[in-house]
């Protein structure tokens, strides 16, 4: 979100002018953690967005009153321990504000998912938005997630689903699930489809389940054409295009 945009939701919120200007402060702190702003670029900032007009001096003397700052000759900047607190004036102007993701170049790229299911879509949304931004534990999880929504709704599809399932219903594990899978009488699987699989599912487990673990983006990237193939190849099976 750039400062203009930032500025213009900040206008939405009941705040005084020293609370827009920790606001601003807090912004700026994000981009560069322990950035020294002046009281004097601060009520700059507030007039050329437009949020009010306040006089520099009474401004710094209102900032420093509120004991979320240290005050240095750069000028001020947020206590490490207040970041959060101003952060929780701001819930209301970030709540439904959607992450920038590349959908068309991402880890899985939209054209493979989109217009499938609006459950299956939000997941390959997410698996792309914790790649692109290094989240590498959670897209692994994330990914397993969808393979095994997808194998789920291959067997719902064929109405065989009573394989996967105990007597109340209750899907088995996923290991036990992709056993059935790649089970000469289970899913119509490739062969690469049936080795990526596996290979998957032991990345998203080590990720959702071993302490000492953390899913790195090569491990991501070794197997990403083999997952673009999987979740491609699960659509088609299931019929769960539009």
């Amino acid at each position: 979100m750039e400062l203009e945009d930032f500025c213009i939701r900040l206008n939405q919120l009941e705040l005084s002018n020293a609370q827009r200007a920790l606001a601003i402060l807090w912004f700026h702190d994000y981009e560069t953690m322990g950035v020294y702003m002046k009281a004097s670029a601060l009520a700059c900032i507030i007039y050329k967005a437009g949020l009010g007009n306040p006089n520099p001096k009474q401004l710094k003397e209102a900032i420093a009153k509120t004991k979320l700052v240290l005050k240095s000759d750069p000028g001020f900047k947020l206590k490490p321990t207040e970041r959060d607190t101003i952060r929780s004036w701001l819930v209301p102007i970030f709540e439904g504000v959607a992450a920038d993701v590349d959908l068309e170049h991402g880890y899985l790229p939209e054209a493979i998912w989109k217009n499938t299911r609006g459950y299956i879509e939000k997941i390959a949304f997410q698996v792309n938005g914790c790649f692109q931004y290094g989240f590498y534990d959670g897209a692994s999880v994330l990914l397993r997630r969808l393979v095994e929504t997808l194998i789920i709704e291959c067997y719902k599809h064929d109405k065989t689903q009573v394989r996967i399932a105990d007597s109340d219903g209750n899907y088995f594990m996923l290991s036990r699930i992709i056993a059935d899978a790649v089970d000469q009488s289970g899913l119509l699987l490739g062969r690469e489809t049936k080795s990526v699989l596996r290979e998957l599912k032991a990345i998203g487990d080590r990720a959702a389940h071993n302490r000492q673990y953390n899913t790195v983006r090569a491990d991501l990237e070794k197997i990403r054409l083999g997952v673009r193939l999987v979740v491609d190849e699960l659509i088609q099976l299931a019929e769960l295009r539009r």
